[in-house]
């Protein structure tokens, strides 16, 4: 599979950047690592220079931050004047944007998940139940959503036809939400299958076509008017003045 190299990424930027900050959850690590690794950049020859930092043979600083964490740390290096560039999932950065309306993000380059040992050959985000399909939901229905996806899930809730008429009664947790729909605490849960081993040790079921799938991008803080404002700095240009129009969203 055709990966881009990474280094190109970097240098299409058109502005310094200071540092790749890079998964370190084990699965979402796993695939990103492997990716780095074909795009030209191997981690494995990098050295060490403190307990979340590396830096390449080439020069380049990496900073290991959980993925879902990612986008939020681009945003506030870009507010301290640096341009650091996020690896994570295609997943997490959209629930970033759903949380964080007012975000510049922009995705530099896509590299596709592919995992013949993956159920649907990639991460997918699912609905997940005792059996394959809804026949039977209650009106009042009880569903563990994974915190992570929590602004995703209940996108999905609110617009699929399927739930017309239904009412929800949310919980959110950090994890072991099948756990959760095999004690009967919650009818349903949202959330990520891999592999699927988890939900067939517990006598459960992804319902329907998943919800999403996942890729791994590479982000910057650089949305088009953003980067034309480093541009002109970086030229010596001076730029028109700043014009605060952040919102409060809840």
């Amino acid at each position: 599979m055709y990966r881009e190299n990474i280094y190109d990424v970097i240098s299409s930027i058109g502005v310094p950047v200071s540092a790749l900050a890079v998964p370190k959850n084990t699965g979402l690590k796993g695939y990103a690592w492997k990716v780095l690794k074909e795009a030209g950049l191997d981690l494995g020859e990098a050295v060490r220079i403190g307990e979340n930092d590396m830096k390449t043979k080439e020069g380049v600083m990496m900073w290991f931050r959980r993925g879902e964490d990612i986008p939020q740390v681009v945003m506030d290096e870009f507010g301290l004047g640096r341009v650091v560039l996020g690896i994570t999932g295609d997943d997490l950065l959209d629930e970033y944007r759903l949380r964080n309306p007012n975000n510049t993000l922009k995705v530099e380059n896509t590299y596709d998940w592919f995992d013949l040992k993956a159920k649907f050959f990639r991460p997918a985000l699912c609905l997940i139940g005792t059996t394959d399909n809804l026949d039977g939901m209650p009106k009042d229905v009880k569903i563990a959503l994974n915190g992570k996806y929590e602004y995703t899930s209940r996108l999905f809730l609110a617009k699929d036809a399927r739930f017309v008429g239904k009412r929800f009664l949310l919980t959110v947790y950090a994890g072991d939400l099948e756990d959760r729909v095999k004690s009967g605490a919650n009818d349903y849960c949202i959330d990520t299958v891999y592999s699927g081993s988890t939900i067939k040790s517990l006598g459960l079921v992804p319902i329907g076509y998943p919800i999403r799938f996942t890729d791994v991008v590479v982000i910057s803080p650089l949305a088009s008017a953003q980067r034309s404002a480093l541009e002109r700095v970086a030229n010596g240009i001076p730029q028109s003045p700043v014009i605060d129009r952040t919102q409060n969203y809840r």
